[in-house]
């Protein structure tokens, strides 16, 4: 094992001195041999930026898209090359079915990862009416979308715009953009009044985001309610409403810890029953570990998970036996990715690509409900 990292430090060093004395061919080389993939693709993408031929420039894109295991840079590289057949085909129009195969794919490319502006250049060249529309329309350009459909009326004008707007808020909603979506929806709503289907739109998706400090998913078939405030007051009328014949109205309190980092502590609030920590009432705050099991009266248990700094609670007697419950103080790791109680709302960060309502997203997003996200790993719905 350590002659192997020796290698590769070796090369790794080695790599960099190459990189650094402009031999970018060797450093490409040196980097793979020492396992750097992302540093031998971020050499082949950067070279390629300061390549003034076309045919040099292609053959480094293709070569990163090659090995990059990275979905950023597979993306910047897709996303280079699909613009570079743009530029090859304005210097050199497609004259075979083959050019123009290869052009539409650009533009398909292009138009897939946001790019619409260049997607509409590729679709000018291929006279694709249909596409010119849909990708100006997407871009916002409507000044270009008004000089091709000829429209010059107020009316047209309006309808072009709006399509602009809430095309462009549904294209961000559906990639997980939530507080984007709903930026691009109120400035339209805010300079459009008159528009009440805009506004009611706006509000229905505000009121679908995750706030308030609690929700409820279903993670592999298992349901979860998501608690995103502390402290967590526990009882009949708590923030957490448990039921049990014992139980009072607000019967006891979990907060952070004030004498240890991550830590939990549970307090009573001077319940009827009291509140019993493996088996001993508890009259201050006692600090929780895994595994331990808190009683509310003689009638509600609860088993106590802590891993990763984050909090379950398993309901195992009462009315409510079989509810999960997690304390979303922090990260709270899943199969789908780390989830995080925002400001905006509920925000998974997925661990690897993922579907989101059936469209690969593979940065942060901002759930709501009605969501279904499917990864590698599992599943799971915002109720």
């Amino acid at each position: 094992m350590w002659s192997w990292l020796s290698r590769a430090f070796r090369s790794t060093g080695a790599a960099e001195r190459a990189e650094a004395e402009g031999r970018f061919e060797d450093a490409v080389r040196l980097y793979v041999d020492a396992g750097a993939r992302e540093e031998a693709v971020r050499v082949l993408l950067a070279v390629s930026e300061t390549t003034r031929a076309l045919e040099a420039r292609r053959s480094l894109l293709t070569r990163a898209a090659t090995l990059s295991r990275n979905d950023a840079q597979q993306v910047e590289a897709r996303r280079r090359l699909a613009r570079l057949t743009v530029d090859e085909a304005e210097d050199d129009p497609p004259r075979t079915d083959d050019d123009r195969r290869a052009l539409a794919d650009a533009a398909r490319a292009l138009e897939g990862l946001g790019e619409h502006g260049d997607a509409a250049r590729a679709y000018v060249m291929l006279e694709d009416r249909e596409g010119i529309v849909r990708t100006l329309t997407l871009s916002g350009d409507v000044e270009a979308l008004e000089r091709l459909t000829g429209a010059r009326d107020d009316v047209d004008r309006h309808g072009l715009r709006r399509r602009a707007a809430t095309e462009d808020a549904d294209t961000r909603w559906r990639s997980g953009d939530r507080p984007g979506s709903l930026t691009a929806l109120r400035a339209w709503v805010g300079s459009n009044a008159d528009d009440h289907e805009a506004r009611r739109l706006l509000d229905q998706r505000e009121a679908s985001l995750l706030r308030g400090g609690r929700c409820e998913l279903r993670v592999d078939g298992e349901a979860v309610t998501l608690m995103g405030k502390l402290p967590l007051v526990i009882g009949r009328e708590g923030d957490l409403v448990l039921r049990g014949a014992g139980v009072s109205r607000r019967h006891c309190e979990i907060a952070r810890s004030d004498d240890a980092a991550g830590a939990y502590e549970l307090r009573d609030l001077e319940s009827r029953a009291g509140t019993r920590l493996d088996g001993l009432r508890i009259g201050a705050p006692m600090r929780l570990r895994d595994g331990q099991r808190v009683e509310l009266g003689d009638d509600l248990a609860l088993r106590v998970g802590l891993a990763d700094g984050a909090l379950t609670l398993l309901v195992e007697r009462g009315l409510d036996r079989g509810r999960r419950v997690a304390v979303l103080a922090g990260d709270w790791r899943t199969p789908m990715g780390v989830l995080r109680m925002r400001e905006s709302g509920l925000e998974l960060e997925p661990s690897a690509p993922v579907q989101l309502n059936g469209q690969r997203v593979a940065m942060a997003m901002v759930l709501a409900h009605g969501d279904r996200i499917d990864g590698a790993r599992g599943w799971m719905e915002v109720l």
